[in-house]
């Protein structure tokens, strides 16, 4: 359910570097997340240390980007979310200890959700009041919320 503060003054969503990709490279209930903050229906959040890794994840060679189209995908997310400077270090996915780097982001952006395809954060739920969930979940939720009005998420 949104927050009740939410309706005034968005929701506020940090997404992971799996979710990311996903929504540049396919259409999806990941790009259709994206185009809700591009209409400003949620605020995106991210910080250097999750554009970084998303760069160097873009870099694999199982995806096949130039430079120049990295390139284009880091100035397209920096302009789109608002860049945050974690003051917390988090130490809880020992598993994966950059996962963690997430749950910063999202403490100092105080956010309502984080949205991920990565076992390690969603196997958490929730982390200090902050919902962990897939993007078909953020979706039916906002759904929900929004009811008949017409965005990047009718349809699903």
């Amino acid at each position: 359910m949104m927050p009740s503060s939410g309706r005034e003054r968005g929701l506020k969503v940090v997404f992971d570097t799996n979710v990311l990709i996903s929504a540049w490279l396919w259409e999806g209930n990941e790009s259709k997340l994206i185009e809700s903050v591009e209409e400003g229906i949620i605020h995106g959040y991210s910080s250097k240390q999750l554009i970084e890794e998303l760069c160097r994840t873009l870099r694999y060679p199982k995806f096949n980007l130039s430079q120049d189209e990295v390139g284009s995908i880091r100035s397209y997310y920096l302009l789109l979310f608002k860049i945050v400077r974690p003051k917390q270090t988090i130490s809880i996915i020992l598993e994966d200890p950059e996962d963690n780097r997430v749950l910063e982001c999202a403490l100092e952006a105080k956010a309502d959700y984080i949205v991920s395809g990565n076992h390690h954060l969603l196997n958490l739920g929730e982390f200090r009041g902050i919902k962990i969930v897939k993007a078909a979940e953020l979706l039916k939720i906002l759904f929900n919320c929004i009811g008949s009005r017409k965005t990047a998420f009718d349809n699903t």
